[in-house]
């Protein structure tokens, strides 16, 4: 994504409301929301690995808990850009 630091102050891309997208992923546990997710942040250039549930190097399940587990606790958001479009991807836990 564009930024700029200027003056020591981090600022962000503006996007119009109609280049902005918001993708909650949604099922049950184990059914690779998560995966999927990563892999969205990896082929967008948002990450520069492919983070994995197993390994407890995803960037979405960062909590020692959801690591510890293998599971997402709680709801995660990780922006990505593509052409020219803000993505949020939404990660949400697959249990109560």
């Amino acid at each position: 994504m564009d930024s700029l630091l200027l003056k020591g102050v981090f600022y962000l891309k503006q996007y119009d409301a109609k280049h902005i997208l918001n993708i909650a992923m949604a099922g049950h546990s184990g059914a690779g929301k998560t995966s999927l997710a990563e892999a969205m942040l990896y082929l967008a250039k948002a990450s520069d690995r492919l983070g994995k549930i197993a390994d407890g190097n995803t960037q979405l399940d960062f909590d020692a808990e959801e690591i510890r587990r293998k599971v997402s606790i709680v709801t995660a958001v990780a922006p990505i850009e593509w052409k020219n479009t803000k993505i949020n991807i939404i990660d949400t836990p697959g249990l109560f």
